[in-house]
């Protein structure tokens, strides 16, 4: 691996920066984590938005979000022009430096196949494939389940807390705030039994998160609801390799799985994070 250039600049982003960093993401085709999406990164926690700047310009950057003893790594992303440099190393060791300050135990991501040696290098280990589907389901509305109103948000967040490990209530409102139509709850004799957040794009629509309680015989009723905003649209979503119900049912559901998915890794002791039977898809690579 090639030494990083000695005037490798690496700092917190500055909230107009945000733009370059979109402009990586799309670049890269990751069309869901768009400006407002990476806006909401910064409102979280600007001091884990950091960009590298060789020679004035910015050559990449990576978002490192915590969760109290978790942390979440992603939008690891360099120019191509000037990757196999070290940059990417740098950026990664010092997105890990940052979680750790914070005293995060564990840090998980989403490997591209291509980065995965490089995580690996660094002391990551791989948890299990992150699957990545899509497909153009029949949408069907179901009578237990409506859209979310801000009502709604403590039963969601407590949930999604008590199935996924972490409280991500920030971005469970902040998605809801931006998509309140692609926002779905699920009711068991008038109790809350499960929730779908979803977003769109001009010819996308994906969804995530998709957490149920364990006790929720039919959680697909969440996912076919949502496919009813979708259209013409193609629905995409992430699900763990670790729930074999979720990825069953997504197969049975005439989804079709990526061959190019990613890894979930972990770095630190945990492996668990979204690895419950409860959590059915995943709310952003970069987040969790």
């Amino acid at each position: 691996m090639k030494r990083s250039p000695t005037d490798l600049v690496i700092r917190p982003m500055r909230r107009e920066e945000l733009s370059f960093a979109s402009g990586l993401t799309a670049a890269e085709g990751w069309v869901s984590e768009d400006l407002p999406t990476l806006e909401g990164f910064y409102q979280h926690d600007p001091a884990g938005c950091l960009i590298a700047i060789l020679e004035n310009d910015p050559v990449g950057n990576v978002k490192a979000t915590p969760y109290g003893e978790i942390g979440f790594i992603g939008e690891l992303i360099v120019r191509p022009q000037h990757r196999d440099q070290g940059i990417g190393a740098e950026l990664l060791k010092r997105a890990l430096a940052y979680l750790h300050s914070l005293g995060v135990s564990t840090i998980y991501l989403d490997g591209v196949l291509p980065a995965v040696p490089l995580y690996e290098r660094n002391g990551f280990r791989k948890v299990c494939r992150s699957l990545r589907f899509s497909g153009n389901p029949v949408g069907k509305r179901h009578p237990n389940v409506r859209p979310m109103q801000a009502d709604d948000l403590p039963g969601v967040c407590a949930l999604d807390r008590e199935a996924f490990g972490v409280d991500r209530s920030f971005f469970i409102k902040l998605r809801f705030e931006r998509f309140p139509r692609l926002a779905k709850v699920m009711l068991d004799r008038g109790r809350l039994a499960g929730y779908i957040l979803g977003r769109r794009g001009e010819d996308w629509l994906a969804a995530g998160s998709w957490v149920v309680s364990a006790e929720n015989p039919q959680p697909q009723g969440l996912l076919e609801d949502l496919a009813c905003e979708a259209g013409e649209r193609v629905l995409y979503l992430g699900v763990l390799a670790a729930n074999t119900k979720a990825v069953e049912l997504v197969k049975s559901l005439g989804f079709i799985e990526n061959d190019d998915s990613p890894w979930r890794m972990a770095y630190g002791p945990g492996e668990g994070l979204g690895t419950s039977p409860q959590c059915y898809a995943l709310g952003s690579a970069a987040k969790g």
